[in-house]
């Protein structure tokens, strides 16, 4: 018997979308109640550095995937 692999367009599995809007939801509005208070640069410049860090993370992951795969 062969096993087809189905492999979806989304790399997310299905919950996870929702869990990303609530997420992205929470950052808008710390950011928006931190510009409020005056310290909105701070805010941006901390959640750019974390969106940089996520970035290279995957770069990362992604490299070592093919990386193992070749080895």
């Amino acid at each position: 018997m062969r096993i087809v692999n189905v492999h979806h367009a989304s790399s997310l599995p299905p919950g996870t979308r929702r869990a990303v809007l609530v997420l992205l939801g929470i950052v808008v509005v710390a950011v928006a109640c931190a510009s409020s208070m005056g310290h909105g640069a701070a805010a941006v410049a901390i959640v750019a550095a974390a969106l940089l860090t996520v970035l290279a993370e995957e770069l990362v992951r992604t490299a070592m995937r093919t990386w193992l795969r070749t080895v």
